[in-house]
């Protein structure tokens, strides 16, 4: 690669190798403005980020009987996670094999079948195509990849996940030491189980992706830009956790591999995360309600708001409070971010209600900061004499490494950062292979099944 393709301002490459161009635009102690301005590497990212890696596409309690539905995006791919008439779960593309029409319009659903509205060709739930007009028009046809295309997909303790990489490791040793913190999260609901509200909050901000990113493990931020929140707190007399000086708590950050990590504030609240929430509409009641049933205690009480531990799964996963917030390209210079409340199945009416409540609290009074900062930074990186970004933060002061190579460091240092951005690297410097799988079934069942559409149309 020669000195001028290495120039901050040259066209991005998208050669097969561009370990070296990556090389220089993301350094230990500073990032390149072009990580979060440049399409071309946007386009790239679409392909190898959200193609060779496990991605999450959703919760098991979102399909819960046979033909149920959702629609989902893995970067520019519209992708529908189906629970099938069997039981199992598919992810397949959202996409006709005849002319490439999007299936699915409905966001969620159930069907006994997928029928594409332009020429009518019909899919069974597992995307075997199961009829279409004029067969005999086609010579062959059993030999034709005309099933829907699928990816793979793998679910743990209810949450799904899907590549089209054509050799992924295992899920579970993708999610590597992320692993017992899921688990962790999922143990604390009654019985380990979990349900996703259908109704999601969906925001849209004017800013590069990997700004959620940046931000889901940032200690400091939330001193600063939440100001307007930390300010009802104190009003409320609530120890807010997030008001507090970031140099002056026990709370911990720590990275997990493959860009996933976890910002630990439990160290820092050891009266529970229930003792940091100020009174919110009905949750007075609603308190009083269990204390009458004598379920008012602090266990019961933690349950109804988040963990204080939130976990983040690279590349568009993130657990926070009672949220499963999903981050979603758009463009270089804008994300979509849908946020699904989680509830206990097993656990008091009232405790889910205060769930609810506590929900809409963030996100109606912390969210709109965030959204604001990640486009003030879009805003500022057009500058493009400023070409660096620091991410130096607890680099050599104050952080430790493992045996395993991850960080712990406390809630100011910026590992997470660097950590995500030595995933994004890897996964982008070479094309992963990736495929598209099908539902195959034999020639023979194919032909009869092709002989029996015949028959009926024959009589009809």
């Amino acid at each position: 690669m020669n000195e001028a393709s290495l120039r901050p301002d040259a066209i991005f490459s998208r050669g097969p190798d561009i370990t070296d161009e990556l090389e220089h635009l993301v350094r230990p102690d500073v990032v390149h403005r072009r990580l979060y301005t440049d399409p071309d590497l946007f386009d790239l990212e679409m392909e190898r980020v959200f193609g060779g890696t496990w991605c999450y596409l959703g919760h098991e309690s979102e399909v819960p009987d046979p033909g149920c539905f959702v629609r989902r995006r893995l970067g520019r791919r519209q992708v529908l996670l189906v629970r099938t008439a069997e039981g199992g779960l598919r992810g397949l593309l959202n996409r006709c094999t005849h002319r490439g029409t999007t299936l699915v319009g409905e966001q969620r659903g159930c069907a006994h079948r997928f029928t594409c509205p332009y020429h009518g060709w019909r899919f069974d739930l597992d995307g075997r195509l199961q009829n279409l007009p004029v067969p005999d028009s086609y010579d062959r046809l059993y030999e034709r990849p005309f099933d829907l295309g699928q990816l793979k997909v793998a679910s743990h303790r209810g949450f799904v996940f899907a590549t089209l990489a054509a050799e992924p490791p295992a899920l579970e040793e993708w999610l590597g030491a992320a692993l017992p913190w899921l688990d962790e999260h999922v143990d604390r609901y009654p019985g380990g189980k979990l349900k996703v509200v259908e109704t999601a909050v969906k925001v849209e901000y004017g800013g590069n992706w990997k700004m959620s990113w940046d931000n889901a493990a940032d200690g400091i931020h939330a001193t600063f830009a939440h100001r307007s929140y930390n300010l009802i707190g104190k009003e409320a007399e609530t120890d807010t956790v997030l008001a507090r000086n970031p140099t002056d708590t026990p709370m911990i950050s720590r990275t997990l591999g493959h860009g996933h990590c976890v910002v630990d504030q439990r160290p820092g609240i050891p009266d529970g995360p229930w003792s940091t929430m100020r009174p919110l509409p009905t949750t007075d009641e609603l308190v009083g309600a269990l204390s009458e049933t004598g379920r008012g205690d602090r266990e019961t009480l933690d349950l109804a708001t988040g963990s204080m531990a939130n976990l983040s799964l690279f590349p568009n996963l993130v657990f926070v409070g009672n949220q499963l917030m999903v981050v979603e390209p758009v463009a270089a210079d804008r994300t979509r971010l849908t946020m699904y409340l989680t509830l206990a199945e097993d656990a008091p009416d009232e405790v889910n209600l205060i769930r609810m409540r506590v929900d809409e609290d963030f996100v109606s009074f912390g969210t709109p900061d965030d959204l604001e900062m990640f486009e003030r930074v879009q805003d500022g990186l057009q500058v493009v004499e400023e070409e660096w970004i620091d991410i130096s933060r607890g680099e050599s002061a104050g952080d430790s490494v493992d045996e395993h190579g991850l960080v712990t460091g406390d809630i100011a240092t910026e590992a997470p950062i660097r950590a995500y951005l030595e995933e994004w690297k890897r996964l982008m410097a070479k094309p992963i292979p990736t495929t598209v799988r099908r539902s195959r079934i034999e020639a023979a069942k194919f032909d009869k099944r092709l002989r029996r559409q015949r028959r009926n149309t024959e009589t009809t």
